[in-house]
């Protein structure tokens, strides 16, 4: 039995379904024993059980298991005092408590393990500590298995500290591990029931004071009427009709018919305040949902897909309000009927009362344990409906690439698995609803049929008269009607309980550190810019950024640049607190940015990047956002900086001209040019741009590039870029690899240290763009850098050189097609392009990705070879070509090998050696892909 086994059957066996403690606490030991990787006792005097119980001294149950949980820590896995209290508070509530049952535990309770730690060794747990030591040590197992999980407690000696205890036993600091287990946790709340969301319509409603109070006036008439009616007809039945009294007979029925009008006239009060309430109250969810989307920081977000952010503000609020408007108000109205109804009955006759309140407890009991599975299916249909929205949202913003890559019928056959699982959760949710509401009018004409029955009996023996008898006939109408009509609510409440699991969700999660008004107002000038020894990761799977120390004086301007994520565009995610440092500081003067409070430190710069997705609306409102209090001479000026003024003007409308949803009547570079005008209009002290002209093509690349130097010129500067040809001219560069700033200094002194940023500059220097991306040209010495043509002779590589076509191509674009014998040999003289292989799944699995100066498509000027990989343009690309057949003017290589020249002999042999290189590396990934696959399956075993 693995670890994850006994995590799973732990709802099976509890305290509570055991006759003896002895035979608990042999259950606790005999799994605990498995889930930590022990062989359990082989006899009756290895067992700890006999001891505990021993020294049982009335101890509760919870106490002894914990005693016995320690005992086998320390004294069979050898792990130090201050260990126990949280491996075995954490062990033991693994294995005594339900899942479903157990205390939720958010991401955002993950902190200071040290402090539980400390608690747990000290006191015994509370519930709330021990859920999270529970948690922690799932994780632990989960992850790092039982070895590491020993380790992790094997190393919390007395005087150790904890960081170092998670390095050794992890490889990763606290920190990060802190982060990692609070990544793998649910962001989702715990599934509620339909009565925890009356309570939450209930409060929603507190603030509309007027109505609420003119709706329960309305509830209350009506209840009094159904009240009254079986009283009044006893009395027209006893004492009017049978005794023949005139009188009775028209007060009664002016009591009827009065109470009737009033009744109407407050079922009128009733649906007027409904519909008041109803969309005011929508419309403060919302609100809420919206300020909380505001709120997030970006990593909550991240947790969230955009198709089911939408799909809330859409279906699940049409969900609510249908509950709120109807079934909610309905199914309250029709709870006080019945309540009314009861106290009748009492009033008519006890006996009937009593045996009306039994039968109707049993009625209600058997609906609800129906409904409790409506609500989950009701919650699983929900994500089932934002996962098929997501996908749907991304194939739209996709549909060049799947026709690009040719893969609808793959997309086709996910479609058709999300349609299949919402077409499972649907049959389900429509099932129980229906149930739920066909057991409910089932059990209560059930439940009147047997009190009709008892009402007979009493009044054969005399101890009812007939008028009690027919009262309680329309007593029981009454009641049935009502239960009728909650029974035909309920199908919808309960599909409204999945769209508020999943709106609570985002309003559960935390607000942003930095909220507004938190922290103090940045005073003058930015004088000193430093990073202070800071480590981040974006999920705490692996280090982004590692002890990052850096210290300029401002204003100045730097280039960061590396490889694909070496971890720059990282700075400027922490620069702006799109994300906090894990540890460390970034300071501005002496100040950590931390402290500042968010719209003083957002007022300090500006961030220009790569998306140039504007607003709909005009150009002026998408100029003024930037700040929004600027006058129209202010926008004016902030577009002549940009150099996009005589644009506008050019056009019928000015400024006033509506870009289109998401900027799409622009063109790139005019999109960018806006953003840079918004940028410059809240005249920032630091300007951040990352990769701000990757997505452009090459003209509008260096007009834009032209325009940024100019206006950089006053303020500090943080630059993202791939392209190297604008580093000479900056202050200060920063190389970074694999998460670590490894070089920093000057053009010059970076070059001559022959370091990464020498390598780099010495793929990119002999490239050369000029006439706005027109012309593009390469040295004779780079291409013999390049392994195929480092035995070419020197007249044969000039004709390389000149056989080159310059290729400007979109992002998104496949250069080569896995599987494929067709394409030409590529060198990027702009932009990137990204490697990938298709695993058995279907997915892509990313092999590299290729930046200037590098080369791909070398495979193709082989015959009959198939491409190892796909190549796909991750931005707009400058490329230099050659074709097989061009090749075939210096070396042919499709003649055997006794027909080829030396030269033609040398760079088959090459080609031959880098596809063996490519395959080996491809197989490799695969094969590691498959074994951590397997490795994450239960039990280790391969996922089919």
């Amino acid at each position: 039995m693995t670890q994850s086994t006994v995590i799973k059957q732990r709802n099976h066996w509890y305290w509570p379904g055991f006759k003896s403690q002895a035979r608990w606490l042999e259950q606790i030991e005999q799994h605990a024993c498995t889930l930590l990787g022990l062989a359990p006792p082989s006899s009756q005097d290895e067992q700890l059980a006999p001891v505990v119980l021993a020294h049982a001294s009335d101890r509760s149950e919870q106490t002894l298991g914990l005693d016995l949980v320690q005992r086998l820590l320390s004294g069979r896995l050898g792990c130090p005092q201050s260990a126990l209290g949280l491996f075995g508070a954490g062990v033991l509530y693994l294995l005594t408590n339900k899942a479903e049952a157990g205390v939720h535990i958010g991401w955002d309770e993950t902190s200071d393990i040290a402090g539980l730690a400390s608690r747990l060794e000290q006191n015994a747990a509370d519930p709330v500590d021990a859920a999270r030591a529970g948690a922690f040590v799932r994780f632990l197992l989960d992850t790092y298995g039982v070895d590491g999980t020993l380790a992790f407690a094997r190393g919390m000696t007395k005087d150790s500290d904890l960081d170092d205890v998670a390095l050794q036993a992890t490889g990763k600091s606290l920190p990060m591990l802190v982060l990692q287990w609070s990544e793998s946790l649910s962001r989702e709340q715990p599934v509620k029931g339909l009565w925890p969301f009356i309570l939450w319509t209930i409060g929603l409603l507190r603030p509309y004071r007027f109505f609420c109070t003119l709706l329960v006036i309305g509830i209350l008439i009506q209840t009094a009427y159904a009240t009254l009616m079986p009283i009044w007809l006893n009395e027209l039945f006893d004492d009017g009709i049978t005794a023949h009294s005139a009188s009775v007979i028209w007060r009664t029925l002016a009591y009827l018919v009065g109470g009737f009008l009033v009744t109407s006239a407050a079922g009128v009060t009733i649906d007027f305040s409904v519909s008041t309430l109803g969309p005011r109250v929508l419309n403060d969810v919302r609100t809420r949902v919206f300020d909380k989307l505001l709120a997030l920081s970006a990593r909550s977000l991240n947790h969230f897909k955009s198709g089911d952010l939408v799909s809330m503000f859409s279906a699940d609020m049409q969900l609510l309000e249908n509950a709120i408007v109807r079934a909610v108000p309905g199914m309250v109205s029709k709870a006080f009927l019945m309540l009314g109804s009861l106290i009748t009955a009492f009033i008519l006759d006890w006996r009937m009362a009593v045996a009306t309140i039994s039968l109707l407890a049993i009625a209600f009991w058997l609906p609800r344990q129906v409904g409790r599975l409506a609500v989950r299916a009701a919650y699983a249909r929900k994500v089932e409906d934002g996962k098929l929205a997501g996908f749907i949202k991304e194939s739209v913003l996709l549909l060049p690439l799947i026709r690009t890559l040719d893969i609808g019928g793959h997309r086709r056959g996910q479609f058709d698995e999300h349609t299949d699982e919402v077409y499972k959760a649907s049959y389900k949710q429509y099932l129980m609803g229906e149930l739920t509401g066909r057991v409910t009018v089932f059990a209560i004409s059930a439940a009147q049929l047997g009190i009709i029955g008892l009402g007979a009996v009493l009044s054969l023996n005399g101890t009812v008269s007939g008028g009690v008898v027919v009262a309680y006939i329309g007593l029981l109408l009454a009641l049935g009607g009502s239960a009728g009509a909650i029974a035909a609510l309920l199908s919808p409440a309960i599909q409204a309980v999945g769209s508020w699991q999943r709106i609570n969700t985002v309003l559960a999660q935390p607000d942003e550190t930095s909220a507004e008004g938190v922290g103090t107002a940045f005073q003058g000038p930015i004088k000193r810019i430093a990073f202070d020894d800071v480590s981040f990761s974006y999920n705490g799977d692996r280090i982004n950024l590692q002890d990052v120390t850096l210290e300029a004086t401002a204003p100045i301007r730097i280039a960061l640049v590396g490889p694909s994520g070496s971890g720059k565009s990282t700075i400027i995610n922490l620069l702006s607190r799109n994300y906090d440092a894990l540890t460390g500081r970034v300071m501005f003067n002496d100040m950590d940015i931390r402290d500042i409070d968010n719209q003083s430190l957002h007022a300090l710069m500006a961030v220009v990047n790569q998306d140039t997705t504007l607003f709909e609306g005009s150009i002026a409102y998408n100029i003024r956002i930037g700040r929004l209090d600027a006058s129209d001479d202010e926008i004016e000026q902030a577009a002549q900086a940009a150099e996009i003024h005589s644009f506008i003007t050019s056009l019928p409308s000015g400024y006033k001209t509506n870009v289109g949803e998401g900027g799409k009547l622009l063109s790139g570079g005019q999109r960018q040019r806006v953003v840079i005008a918004r940028a410059l209009l809240r005249n920032p002290q630091i300007l951040l741009l990352d990769e701000a002209t990757s997505a452009l093509d090459a003209e509008a690349e260096a007009a834009i590039n032209s325009t940024l130097s100019k206006i950089s010129a006053d303020r500090t500067l943080f630059s993202v870029t791939h392209r190297l040809a604008s580093c000479p001219d900056m202050d200060l560069i920063c190389v970074f690899k694999d998460g670590r700033l490894v070089e920093y200094g000057k053009h010059n002194q970076l070059v001559r240290n022959e370091g990464v940023y020498a390598g780099m500059w010495e793929k990119q220097a002999d490239i050369s763009i000029s006439n706005a991306g027109q012309d593009v040209d390469i040295s004779v010495d780079r291409l013999r850098k390049i392994p195929l043509f480092a035995s070419v002779p020197q007249h044969d590589l000039e004709r390389v050189r000149s056989m080159l076509r310059v290729e400007e191509v979109d992002a998104n674009t496949v250069l080569i097609q896995e599987g494929t014998t067709t394409g030409r040999f590529y060198i990027i003289a702009r932009g990137s392009v990204e490697s990938s292989v298709r695993l058995e799944d279907g997915t892509t699995l990313l092999m590299e990705v290729l930046e200037v100066g590098d080369f791909l498509g070398e495979f193709a000027l082989l015959e009959e070879i198939p491409n190892p990989t796909t190549c796909r343009t991750r931005h707009p690309c400058l490329l230099l070509s050659l074709s097989r057949q061009d090749l075939r003017h210096i070396a042919d290589l499709s003649r055997s090998s006794n027909q080829q020249t030396d030269l033609e002999k040398e760079i088959a042999a090459t080609l031959d050696r880098r596809l063996d290189a490519k395959l080996d590396e491809v197989i490799g990934r695969r094969l590691a892909m498959r074994k951590a696959a397997s490795s994450a399956a239960p039990g280790g075993a391969s996922p089919n």
